[in-house]
């Protein structure tokens, strides 16, 4: 019996092997992309006009979302790596009902690995959702414990899609962190929305929903298939129009939408391969290339992880004479500390890329991704300038040219810089005429101490 025994823990420990090898292992090896690997960049064009807006604020953030769902009469897609079965998620999951029981075929995207464990396919409110005869939820490659090497790559893409008429895509998951002003510490982010002037002719938008179909037909997207029992999606959705009545009043005229947009010379869709393997980092080579065709660049991301690959393409912009700022949480308020650890490890690889680095220290930490390239270029959506954005996930970028756009997020981040401290290429360290100095917490400075030595094998994960 003795014998039985040692050897099923044997055949466990060795299964725990195995599972942790084939995560960790195969996401090591890094594809390199170029020019050739994306069709020839054509002009951008202006034939259906596309027009946009920065959405910086939570509140508004979520307002939006009410609004395009409320407006939509034949279809809404959702995409999003994350979603809470919270009071931000419920007020989106009531809406989506809502228009369910008008007949709107609602199709939602989550990534299987949130949406296929718990708390929510455990939400009774989303699985009736899922329920819903006018409604279809598939989960991008959920967890496979037979596949195990599959792990590692995930969905990040958040996009909204109202019929023809207009969508948002930027950074922000749907749960609390990111919509309403539901918690006193959430994370800043960014949302483009684009609204179509020709309904569905717009270029974006024309490549968001190709997009979309071509993932959504991956045999890893699998449909969640949970009856759900319990409190009633039609009651949230009242208490949800009761809340935000602005969200619901009549919908907005084409001088209304004019009115709160701006205009634009091209708006064109960047993406990552989309299948759950190690991929091509093509997203990433395109905002290099951009980024070495301009005198300067403001990059704002939450937090920097890159290979030595990266570091080179990095050094590659710098010294083809492009002045390149990064503007990301200091390690004091970040939210990730991972990536916080990171930081602390890598200073001096980023200092000899020839990069200015900026450490925002705020009331909340922030989630953007965003370039400003020269004075007419803004390049905004999903992707952290991390391995993880570069190699493993699937990420979605909006390429804009908008000189007003441009200007907007410059000037939003130049002020960031003002409560930041930057470091320059050469070690010297200034504090913003805003920055205050913030006292670490004693936990924090003993985490990070003991992370900085613990990562170094899986930072290619983080």
């Amino acid at each position: 019996m003795k014998r039985i025994a040692r050897y099923l823990l044997l055949a466990v420990l060795l299964w725990l092997l195995f599972l942790v090898l084939s995560m960790v292992i195969p996401p090591l090896v890094h594809k390199t992309a170029g020019p050739g690997d994306w069709e020839a960049e054509p002009e951008m064009t202006d034939a259906a006009p596309e027009r946009v807006r920065s959405i910086d604020d939570n509140q508004d953030a979520l307002l939006w979302r009410l609004r395009l769902i409320e407006a939509a009469q034949e279809q809404i897609i959702l995409a999003t790596f994350d979603f809470w079965d919270e009071e931000g998620g419920r007020d989106v999951m009531g809406a989506l009902w809502n228009a369910a029981e008008r007949g709107v075929e609602v199709q939602v995207l989550v990534d299987g690995l949130n949406g296929g464990g718990r708390p929510l396919s455990s939400s009774d409110l989303f699985c009736q959702l899922a329920a819903h005869e006018n409604v279809e939820v598939r989960l991008y490659n959920p967890l496979n414990l037979l596949a195990p090497w599959k792990t590692n790559y995930r969905m990040h893409d958040k996009y909204l899609i109202a019929d023809d008429l207009a969508y948002l895509l930027g950074g922000r998951n749907t749960d609390n962190r990111f919509l309403g002003r539901y918690t006193d510490h959430y994370n800043v982010d960014r949302d483009i929305l684009v609204y179509e002037t020709e309904p569905g002719q717009g270029q974006s938008y024309r490549q968001l929903r190709d997009y979309f179909h071509r993932i959504w037909s991956l045999p890893c997207c699998k449909v969640l298939d949970q009856p759900g029992e319990g409190e009633d999606l039609s009651r949230c959705y009242e208490e949800t129009r009761a809340r935000y009545p602005q969200a619901f009043a009549d919908p907005l005229t084409r001088p209304e939408w004019e009115a709160a947009t701006l205009e634009t010379q091209g708006v064109e869709l960047w993406t990552n391969p989309i299948e759950p393997e190690n991929k091509k980092p093509i997203l990433w080579a395109r905002m290099m290339d951009a980024m070495a065709k301009a005198e300067e660049v403001l990059v704002q991301t939450p937090y920097i992880i890159c290979s030595r690959d990266m570091y080179g393409d990095l050094r590659s912009v710098c010294d083809s004479g492009t002045r390149t700022d990064i503007l990301i949480n200091a390690v004091e308020i970040g939210s990730n500390p991972f990536g916080c650890t990171d930081y602390l490890n890598q200073k001096k690889p980023l200092r000899d890329t020839g990069v200015s680095m900026y450490e925002y220290l705020g009331d909340q930490a922030l989630h953007t991704k965003s370039l400003v390239v020269g004075d007419d270029l803004t390049i905004a959506g999903s992707c952290n300038f991390d391995m993880r954005s570069v190699y493993l996930d699937t990420e979605l970028m909006l390429a804009i040219r908008s000189p007003q756009l441009n200007a907007q997020i410059r000037g939003q981040i130049q002020e960031l810089q003002e409560h930041s401290r930057r470091m320059a290429p050469d070690g010297t360290i200034t504090d913003g005429p805003a920055y205050q100095p913030r006292e670490q917490s004693l936990g924090k400075q003993i985490s990070y101490g003991l992370l900085r030595a613990v990562i170094l094998p899986f930072r290619h994960l983080l």
